[in-house]
């Protein structure tokens, strides 16, 4: 939307931060895969070897983006690229480019056809969430395309910083955007729910989305982007430029103060004022995480996915390379605690090698507990493994997706026949090693009574725990709203904190809802002991129980 006010161009769209920006706007066309190769007389079998050779190097490619991210952002904005990993290997997908070219097409015109007709099919049902879906279908169709064209990335050689004008920007061109060039960006298109603006959020651009088109006449001039007020005001007069300026110093100096504030608090243990005291842990993927975390003051690790060594290898890795991996994190965090949770996959994580079936609702099918139960080699593994690593450090051991008694007291099973046959090997681990399960259904809240008899801790995965409570796909736009009503999963968590507290064990929480500092005191009052988050989260956890009741 336009508006002109006394020779000032005002144009008005979705603000996704709250944070201002000055500078010149420069135009970016975000070429979406130029589709030189046209089908002849190509051959087929060529054309077939191209497209999945290309598939499975853009795979790769994604998975190092979406590690990438990880570090840097947290492990929400990471599982915007491990879905565009599994779309790539989509078998509907990769059928219909496939059935493209053998009717005479490349490669390239096979994966443009595909894409066109998704996105065409997903936009057409008029859902907000499903159409900002569409971008994401053009990701990793333009990532497809420029592997096949051997593309190549080219540097920036704009020298000042400006903010960005584009008709839209795909996740993939989010997360890679240059911040010491970027001052913010603007697009044409785009909606709240994209995760364009999911990835904007977490980066902290200040950004404003579906502006409309922009007239040419104002690119390569300055701008003040505002996007708390959604405003970009194009050509400003003096007077308005002040006022900017004068607001965003003001905000720069609050959030700086604030910055120095949430430092201050790194080596100080988050008591509330009424004297509760709260462990604020971090959830790590992998190695990599584990110094990020001590940076922003992680007194722990409350959640390490094991599973990372799972999905960064085409084999299972031996006992040795679980061993060696924990034993190094364990001796990186100098005595304090590592909660390591055991071999979660299934449902959204899919790992290839583990020809795992496809099912009607993977959600409540097999994953996690289920898969190591049932694959008892592969889990006795990976505890024996934990057990060694036990001997270097502080570590915990966690169990997800218990729904049911039975399945738990089977899981301990395995456990103390591996401490036994460490026993026999003459192998050090602690005996005494914690153990604790993850609180991820309504069952397993409501028999928190006898699981808390058979465990140290219990962790709440907020995450399962709120779509399986109020049967709700988070990721629906047309339902997640009702995941704002949290008092259903808060009961469970209270019903869950006062079990474990009976028989003297702790409690944390480590999903998403723990680094939602609106929910904090909620937590607080509960008596939550822990509250576990990604790196990037910490200060702010941090400060936020300091200043709880």
């Amino acid at each position: 939307m336009e508006k002109s006010y006394k020779g000032q161009r005002i144009f008005t769209g979705i603000g996704i931060t709250s944070k201002k920006a000055s500078g010149r706007l420069r135009l970016i066309s975000t070429n979406e895969g130029v589709v030189q190769n046209k089908g002849t007389s190509l051959n087929k079998d060529d054309e077939k070897k191209r497209f999945l050779d290309a598939v499975k190097r853009t795979i790769e490619r994604t998975n190092e983006i979406a590690k990438r991210a990880k570090e840097s952002l947290g492990e929400s904005e990471a599982q915007i690229f491990e879905i565009h990993a599994m779309l790539l290997d989509d078998e509907d997908f990769i059928g219909s480019a496939l059935g493209e070219i053998s009717k005479g097409k490349s490669a390239e015109e096979a994966v443009t056809s595909s894409a066109q007709k998704y996105t065409s099919i997903l936009r057409a049902i008029g859902d907000e969430y499903l159409s900002a879906r569409a971008s994401d279908i053009k990701d990793i169709c333009s990532g497809i395309i420029d592997t096949l064209s051997a593309k190549t990335e080219k540097g920036d050689s704009e020298e000042e910083p400006y903010i960005l004008v584009a008709r839209d920007l795909t996740p993939s061109q989010t997360v890679k955007l240059d911040k010491s060039k970027i001052l913010g960006f603007v697009t044409y298109e785009g909606t709240p729910s994209s995760h364009t603006s999911i990835l904007a959020r977490a980066m902290g651009i200040p950004a404003i989305v579906g502006v409309g088109e922009l007239p040419n006449s104002i690119i390569g001039t300055e701008a003040l982007l505002d996007a708390k007020r959604g405003r970009l005001i194009a050509c400003p007069s003096d007077e308005e430029r002040e006022r900017f300026l004068a607001e965003y110093r003001y905000e720069s100096k609050i959030a700086s103060e604030h910055e120095r504030y949430m430092r201050s608090l790194i080596s100080t243990p988050a008591v509330t004022r009424s004297g509760h005291r709260v462990l604020i842990y971090a959830n790590v993927g992998n190695e990599g995480e584990v110094d990020g975390a001590l940076l922003n003051g992680a007194e722990g690790i409350g959640l390490l996915r094991s599973e990372f060594m799972y999905f960064e290898r085409d084999t299972y890795p031996s006992e040795t390379e679980l061993f060696s991996s924990y034993k190094r994190i364990a001796e990186k965090m100098q005595g304090k605690r590592v909660i390591i949770r055991t071999l979660d996959v299934g449902a959204d994580k899919q790992i290839p090698y583990f020809n795992l079936e496809k099912e009607q609702n993977p959600a409540l099918g097999y994953r996690g507990i289920r898969i190591c139960l049932d694959r008892r080699e592969l889990f006795k593994i990976q505890l024996r493994a934990i057990l060694r690593a036990s001997h270097y450090g502080k570590v915990g051991i966690m169990m997800p997706m218990i729904a049911t008694l039975g399945e738990l007291k089977r899981a301990k099973e395995l456990l103390f026949e591996a401490m036994k046959e460490l026993d026999k090997e003459s192998v050090m681990y602690d005996e005494k090693i914690e153990i604790g399960i993850m609180i991820e259904t309504p069952a397993s809240a409501i028999i928190s009574d006898k699981l808390a008899k058979e465990v140290s801790f219990f962790s709440v995965g907020t995450n399962d725990l709120t779509q399986y409570t109020l049967a709700v796909d988070r990721q629906n736009s047309r339902v997640s709203g009702i995941c704002a009503d949290t008092e259903a999963v808060m009961r469970l968590i209270k019903m869950a904190t006062d079990n474990i507290h009976e028989v003297g064990g702790w409690i944390g929480v480590c999903g998403e809802m723990a680094a939602d500092l609106s929910l904090t005191q909620a937590f607080v009052d509960i008596g939550v002991d822990e509250l576990s988050v990604s790196a990037p989260y910490l200060l702010g956890v941090r400060g936020k129980v300091t200043d709880s009741k």
